[in-house]
């Protein structure tokens, strides 16, 4: 049986990651960056983060002008 966590529980485990991320990008030089920029921590989740808000923000505008109508095929 699947036991849910709580809000804390996944709001610790969140500031885990972010730190270990810090710990292993920066401090242990482990990440090599190709631009200055990328250094940046949880870089890579700021990425992703906004690269999914682009990616709605397009399919709704998209879906404006591809959706018919309710009753099209009547």
């Amino acid at each position: 049986m699947i036991r849910m966590i709580s809000k804390k529980t996944f709001y610790w485990i969140c500031l885990i990651v972010v730190i270990l991320e810090i710990v292993f990008l920066k401090i242990m030089h482990l990440g090599h960056p190709y631009f200055d920029f990328e250094e940046l921590p949880a870089f890579g989740a700021i990425i992703g983060f906004l690269g999914t808000l682009f990616i709605v923000v397009v399919a709704k505008s998209l879906s404006l002008f591809i959706t018919k109508r309710e009753d099209y095929y009547d």
